[in-house]
């Protein structure tokens, strides 16, 4: 959709969760379209899951016209892809073959069967999307069918039907949708549809009442012009509402979670108003007007138990249902390392919070870093394993004109460090010189050397480093007052950052929220972090912090379990 980009990592990120949700398809994009999308499933055989990849379609198109389909290099893209699944795109409409192909009507067909029977013929699961079938269907009947024949000739294993234009209306769909199924029982139909007139999610469902068994559809309707079928609104109610078998009710519970996990990596802000997944879209209601504000406890049943699709009753606040023993994402590890209930109380009161932030746009749901460290900060045991003081940024143009210029920043940072990660350093270099400290007047000399070491470096630690950004120049200066005391930052990079302005009508003024992405190359772990602030610069540093001090007492934990086993 406009405005939203996604760099190979997000469609990695999105592709995996959407995995995990029970997609029983994941379209990877064009691989023959652009060098992003070649990139994805150069990757995504190594970096998804066995299931996952196996679930992620390529899209591309029939051969080009009056040449064998084994010397299209489209075509080729897609069978190098790797991908299992291909899903091509074929022309039904004969206005199209007329007038954009510009090719007979019998090649065009030809072009869709020699396709499918090259594809089928190296194993692949194949989708035909009949591109534009109800507007070909209504202009020419009969040969929008012969188009379909054509790929169920050459063996194809979906139909999927397209309201490309968003045209259609539920009846027409149920009805055409029916004809086809008729016409091919034995070849599975799908439906693909647009929302240029508010009506892809109805048509969907009224092509699956024709007897369409796979919908096409986007997390949140996202996609071109006005998007395409949201997948958020038709999935609860095709299984909550009409019975039909989806994901299963246990993946429906995380519908929601994966709404806003799809903002975020898009960037994009949440729809409060959203079917089924919006913050209000459970808010209590009264029957009528004049009983709104009446007697507390009246509440009118809604549409669904929104805990269904993972969502609440606005007006609950109270987190005690996402605290538990068995939550192992977020507060596992805190309740063996502490007392099971100083952390239950804590992270109860935490977690409101958390809500209520979300409530105003914040959403910290994909930054549990973020929300592990709010717990870890309200526990009397926990101490940081550095203290940021303060910090200071300067930048500057080097270059003349606007377009010429290359931005520059220079960072100074003063962090406090705990004693022990000093000591533990010193003794650490000091070993490094080996039998030297047997002898006596040997044992002297490194005694002084300690002494002077530690007086130089104290537990405040004071840094500077420049970058290409103000961000950029902070993290250098960071990692290098952190790494001789925390030699495992070297492991720790930033993979990703996102800024999205939370309230638009404040203009210049208005609170920016940051989003930052760190991973352990050496654990190969990943995590998120995130802070608002009016100022940008400060909204960074906050999560940088966060993100640095999150992967320090991963580690600890880790060695700490460790040695419980040695």
């Amino acid at each position: 959709g406009e405005g939203i980009s996604l760099s190979c990592d997000d469609k990695l990120r999105i592709a995996g969760r959407l995995h995990s949700f029970g997609a029983h398809y994941i379209e990877g994009g064009w691989p023959g379209s652009n060098p992003k999308d070649a990139e994805f499933f150069k990757r995504a055989k190594d970096e998804l899951m066995p299931e996952a990849w196996a679930k992620v379609a390529a899209f591309g198109s029939t051969r080009y016209k009056n040449i064998k389909v084994e010397d299209d290099k489209q075509v080729q893209m897609l069978v190098d892809s790797g991908a299992q699944v291909i899903t091509l795109v074929g022309k039904t409409w004969d206005l199209h073959v007329d007038q954009v192909l510009e090719t007979t009507r019998e090649e065009n067909l030809a072009m869709i069967k020699d396709t499918v029977v090259y594809l089928k013929g190296l194993g692949k699961e194949v989708m035909l999307d009949a591109e534009h079938y109800f507007d070909g269907v209504k202009a020419n009947h009969d040969y929008a069918l012969e188009c379909l024949g054509a790929a169920v000739d050459g063996g194809v294993d979906w139909l999927v039907l397209c309201d490309t234009n968003g045209g259609s209306l539920p009846w027409e769909m149920e009805d055409l949708t029916s004809e086809v199924r008729h016409r091919y029982p034995r070849t599975m139909v799908g439906v693909h549809c647009h929302n240029d007139q508010g009506m892809a999610v109805a048509n969907s469902i009224a092509s699956v009442r024709g007897g369409a068994s796979l919908i096409q559809g986007t997390v949140n309707g996202y996609g071109e012009r006005t998007g395409n079928t949201n997948v958020m609104s038709i999935l609860p109610t095709l299984e909550l509402k009409m019975g039909y078998k989806g994901v299963g009710l246990d993946n429906m519970k995380a519908l929601t979670a994966l709404s806003r996990y799809v903002d975020e990596q898009s960037n994009q802000p949440m729809n409060p108003n959203a079917a089924f997944v919006g913050a209000d879209a459970f808010q209590p209601r009264a029957p009528f007007p004049s009983l709104a504000g009446g007697a507390e406890g009246g509440d009118v049943p809604t549409l669904i138990d929104p805990a269904a699709v993972g969502n609440m009753r606005r007006h609950l606040t109270s987190a005690g249902g996402m605290v538990g023993e068995g939550d192992k994402s977020l507060l596992g590890g805190l309740l063996r390392k502490y007392n099971s209930e100083e952390v239950r109380v804590s992270a109860t009161k935490v977690l409101e919070t958390v809500r209520d932030l979300e409530e105003r746009g914040y959403f910290l749901g994909i930054a549990e870093a973020s929300v592990d460290l709010m717990i870890r900060r309200s526990l009397p045991h926990y101490s940081p394993p550095f203290e940021t003081l303060d910090y200071h940024v300067t930048v500057w143009d080097e270059g003349s004109g606007q377009y010429d210029s290359t931005s520059k920043a220079r960072a100074t940072v003063k962090v406090r460090v705990g004693q022990e990660h000093v000591n533990h350093y010193l003794v650490k270099e000091l070993r490094k010189l080996g039998d030297l400290a047997s002898d006596p007047q040997q044992a002297a000399m490194l005694a002084n050397k300690m002494a002077e070491e530690m007086n130089r470096m104290g537990a405040t630690l004071l840094e500077v480093a420049e970058g290409n950004g103000p961000v950029n120049a902070l993290s250098q200066a960071l990692v290098k007052a952190l790494l001789p005391l925390f030699p495992s930052l070297e492991y720790c990079e930033l993979t990703d950052y996102k800024v999205r302005i939370l309230d638009n009508e404040a203009a210049t003024a208005a609170i920016t929220r940051v989003m930052i992405e760190f991973q352990d190359k050496q654990l190969r772990s990943r995590w998120t972090t995130v802070s608002s602030d009016s100022n940008i610069v400060s909204a960074s540093f906050n999560a940088l912090v966060d993100g640095l001090e999150h992967h320090l007492v991963q580690r600890a934990d880790r060695q700490e379990e460790d040695s419980l086993w040695t």
